[in-house]
């Protein structure tokens, strides 16, 4: 039996460079554990995916993390036996629980180490260059979030605060219903990464994770933030469990998920507009006055069009960061024994599996 996987990222990059979600994972609850691959640089998302195989076939969902530069992976989670596992060469945090409840796979005893030291030199350019790359890239990032932020002031003026609180108050009357006893619990995921071909998110699973999808049309994205945390607050209040898909720009919600009855709050915009069915679409312009919003028209769209210019840049410069990964990945594969990795995967594999009838 194969589970359909649903993806997201916990690893991004931003304006403020690397930004990654996987300690808030690590933290969320008291009987969680994680599996730390270490090593075996151009290996370790395929061991990843290998292991996540074997579990999808025996039945458990499986939620895959995406990386952002896309053809690798850098995780996945099994909710059902609340399991993470996260390829520990994409993470910059030292974990807590370190073999009681943080385990460590190292694929680098699998590795060659002569013939990686004979071609550290390769390694160690191709590692500068991507480096370089990526730090013009957040640059460019950097300047686009700040056309963003002129964006959201110049709208801001022009928000109607009560006209979002009643369209709120309807929201959860009609869809979440009254306040419960308990509150619900916070899950953070990344669900729109810049990546070399774009700002991209996958809609696959919205489609799998909800049922009712709500899109606000936001070309500003005051509104959409406006919206969307006050929502996920009040969701909580109800009792309901939410997952804020954070924005790597922002690190603010931008889009919400409540698993438990299939909803979803997506925001589309200039940058990841969403084009899918959906429940309703709700525009941004019903919360706005047309009067405010006219005076600050012409400098909302040059920052609109300046945002769009910075982030192809920003693009572009991460695929030629991820050409120079290619090269050390293409040399890494190279020097690694694959029935040594084979073996940990499955070995990996019966543990995990071990948890199913102990948690």
């Amino acid at each position: 039996m194969e589970t359909n996987p649903v993806y997201f990222y916990v690893n991004s990059i931003g304006p403020d460079g690397f930004f990654s979600v996987c300690k808030e994972c690590m933290d969320e609850n008291s009987a969680t554990r994680v599996y730390l691959i270490r090593g075996g640089v151009s290996e370790s998302g395929k061991f990843i995916e290998e292991v996540a195989s074997s579990l999808e076939k025996e039945g458990l969902f499986s939620q895959h993390f995406l990386s952002f530069y896309g053809d690798e992976t850098d995780g996945v989670y099994f909710p059902d036996i609340d399991v993470y596992i996260f390829d520990e060469n994409k993470i910059f945090f030292q974990p807590s629980m370190i073999d009681c409840k943080h385990y460590t796979v190292d694929l680098g005893v699998c590795g060659d180490r002569k013939m990686l030291y004979r071609n550290s030199y390769i390694i160690s350019d191709a590692k500068e260059r991507e480096k370089k790359f990526l730090s013009k890239a957040v640059k460019f990032f950097s300047a686009a979030q700040s056309a963003g932020e002129d964006i959201e002031r110049l709208s801001g003026d022009a928000v109607n605060a009560e006209k979002i609180e009643r369209f709120v108050s309807r929201f959860i009357k009609r869809e979440l219903g009254t306040v419960s006893t308990f509150s619900g619990k916070e899950y953070l995921r990344i669900l729109t990464s810049p990546m070399p071909m774009g700002m991209i998110f996958p809609e696959n699973t919205l489609t799998k994770m909800c049922p009712k999808l709500y899109c606000i049309d936001d070309r500003t994205g005051t509104v959409s933030k406006l919206l969307i945390s006050q929502i996920k607050e009040s969701a909580m209040l109800c009792g309901f469990d939410v997952i804020s898909l954070l924005s790597p720009f922002s690190q603010k919600a931008e889009h919400l998920i409540v698993p438990e009855i299939g909803l979803g709050i997506i925001t589309s915009d200039d940058l990841h507009h969403f084009e899918g069915d959906c429940f309703r679409r709700v525009s941004y312009t019903r919360f706005a006055e047309s009067e405010k919003m006219k005076k600050h028209r012409s400098r909302i769209k040059f920052n609109v069009t300046a945002r769009k210019e910075l982030m192809t840049q920003g693009y572009f410069l991460l695929g030629e960061a991820k050409k120079c990964r290619e090269e050390y990945l293409e040399v890494y594969s190279r020097s690694y024994n694959r029935d040594k990795i084979k073996s940990l995967a499955d070995d990996t594999t019966r543990e995990i599996i071990s948890f199913v009838n102990c948690t």
